[in-house]
């Protein structure tokens, strides 16, 4: 046992050994006054308890608005990656019918299968 325990247990010894000898007056007061601090101890431990359920609730609450909130910044974010990644490949097809519409060669040499192999010829031995 720890100090403090033991302590208790021979303060209540001690305590004890004279209840025996109170006046019946005494003891009654005694007894009331024990009943009273005991009301209040329930009184304050139910208000702390619910102090401590709005203290949940409104941590539940707080919690579930962050979350919602951090869901929204990502959706935000998907859908600005998502335009932005259009917008690039929108401007990528802009310059690809800007270079053929500038080009000298008539779009039926684009059709053309030969012209497909000549390209990539041209294009790996350009690369090397």
């Amino acid at each position: 046992m720890n100090e403090d325990t033991e302590f208790g247990y021979k303060a209540r010894q001690i305590l004890n050994q004279g209840v025996d000898s109170l006046d019946r007056e005494v003891a009654g007061r005694l007894h009331q006054a024990r009943q009273t601090a005991l009301n209040v101890q329930r009184v304050q431990m139910r208000g702390l308890h619910m102090a401590g359920i709005g203290h949940n609730v409104e941590v539940a609450f707080f919690s579930g608005a962050r979350n919602m909130l951090a869901v929204m910044a990502l959706s935000v974010g998907a859908m600005g990656t998502y335009y932005w990644n259009a917008f690039e490949q929108a401007q990528e097809y802009v310059e690809i019918d800007s270079a053929l519409l500038a080009d000298e060669l008539p779009p039926s040499a684009y059709l053309d299968r030969g012209f497909h192999a000549w390209l990539e010829r041209a294009s790996d031995s350009s690369s090397q």
